[in-house]
């Protein structure tokens, strides 16, 4: 099958305005800003991913990978607790009853292309908790029951906005665009291919277990309750100290490792926010800008629990591989700030379409309610996806 829906700017605004994922469809709060032509610059990335997720994959063959954190290392059950002892103050959304448990899946993944978990790179942590009532943000999935929370081992975004990442991924697409991007505004950009390389080859969480890392949301998010408004970030970090288990060096690294420690026990992180803060030099506009810890601390939330599993078989991995997990699945409670979140509501719509209409997945485009599909998998068969490339479209 090929895909020619969204080929040029026109059918992708046409396409966008009409599915009511157009940034305009929710004013901005007051900590926000709209940057002039935002919305061409969100179709412009769209078509740049496109692009080249048709180069990468589509026309070798393969299943049309997610243009970001197209691995999946593994996706598992777990178990969303709120803290049972959460302040008043917080208690809305999603957190609104103390000590209710969630069930929920989770998908790491890495940044790069189909990589190997040994090669250094960006890891991502992406949420999804069912049986949240409440209608959500997006238009199409109003009546979904679900919230997700999508996150990346890094505390910051490698661009300002939406038209800077436009510029960096015109650069992979055709590297002689990178004197251009450089000569324009180099200072910034500078930083910013800076910031990219420390996402990645410059990792702190390099080389070490997922369960040793934290995860963070990078841009920012609203909270907002009868006694709280407030931007926010927010993370996922281990609970304590884990057991030390060196990793095998092989292109499964990650996700052997991964599988051992749940074949022994469970798996404990915390969830917290950090709140956005006068004259501390915060904004919710510039995803390079770090709030950081030591003048904004985090405040826990939740538990997540990743009981002991087996998720090591292709039945698992294919379903988790065709979600889509998105930052606009959200209450209004936590809904995304910011040019790039609202930039994110048209691109991960786009690309999301694109995929699932390409790999004959469409059916999964809608949002599941519970577990109950993937409590069904019982084969322990796990050939296809065990290599590094995720196999091709049958």
């Amino acid at each position: 099958m090929k895909y020619t829906q969204f080929t040029i700017a026109g059918s992708l605004l046409a396409a966008t305005l009409a599915s009511g994922t157009a940034q305009s469809s929710e004013p901005l709060t007051v900590w926000e800003k709209e940057v002039p032509g935002e919305e061409e610059d969100a179709l412009k990335v769209a078509e740049e991913l496109i692009a080249q997720i048709k180069t990468d994959t589509v026309n070798k063959g393969m299943r049309a990978f997610r243009d970001a954190h197209p691995r999946g290392i593994g996706c598992v059950a777990a178990k969303f607790t709120v803290d049972p002892s959460l302040p008043l103050k917080y208690q809305t959304g999603i957190f609104a009853t103390p000590g209710k448990e969630y069930d929920s899946l989770i998908r790491f993944s890495s940044s790069l292309g189909p990589v190997g978990d040994n090669v250094k790179d960006a890891r991502g942590m992406a949420i999804k908790v069912f049986g949240v009532p409440g209608k959500k943000l997006l238009a199409d999935q109003a009546d979904a029951t679900t919230q997700d929370f999508i996150q990346i081992n890094a505390t910051t975004f490698p661009a300002r906005d939406a038209k800077e990442f436009a510029g960096i991924v015109s650069i992979k697409t055709n590297p002689i665009n990178a004197v251009k991007f450089l000569l324009e505004r180099p200072i910034l950009r500078a930083r910013e291919i800076k910031a990219l390389l420390g996402l990645s080859s410059g990792n702190p969480d390099n080389g070490k277990s997922l369960a040793d890392h934290q995860f963070f949301s990078q841009v920012s998010y609203l909270l907002k309750g009868p006694q709280i408004n407030s931007p926010i970030k927010f993370t996922t970090r281990p609970c304590g100290p884990t057991e030390e288990m060196s990793l095998d060096g092989s292109e499964s690294e990650l996700r052997n490792d991964l599988q051992a420690r749940l074949a022994k026990g469970n798996l404990c992180y915390e969830f917290a926010m950090q709140f956005y803060a006068e004259g501390q030099g915060l904004t919710v506009e510039d995803g390079m800008n770090e709030w950081k810890e030591a003048f904004v601390p985090f405040v826990k939330f939740a538990t997540v629990i990743i009981p002991k599993q087996t998720f090591l078989t292709d039945e698992k991995l294919h379903y988790c591989d065709a979600l889509s997990m998105h930052p606009w699945h959200a209450l209004p409670e936590h809904r995304p700030l910011g040019n790039l979140n609202r930039t994110r509501k048209i691109v991960y719509n786009i690309i999301s379409d694109f995929r699932h209409t390409q790999n004959n997945e469409s059916s999964l485009r809608k949002e599941p309610v519970d577990l109950t599909e993937w409590n069904s998998f019982k084969s322990t068969a796990y050939k296809e996806w065990d290599a590094v490339t995720i196999p091709v479209a049958e």
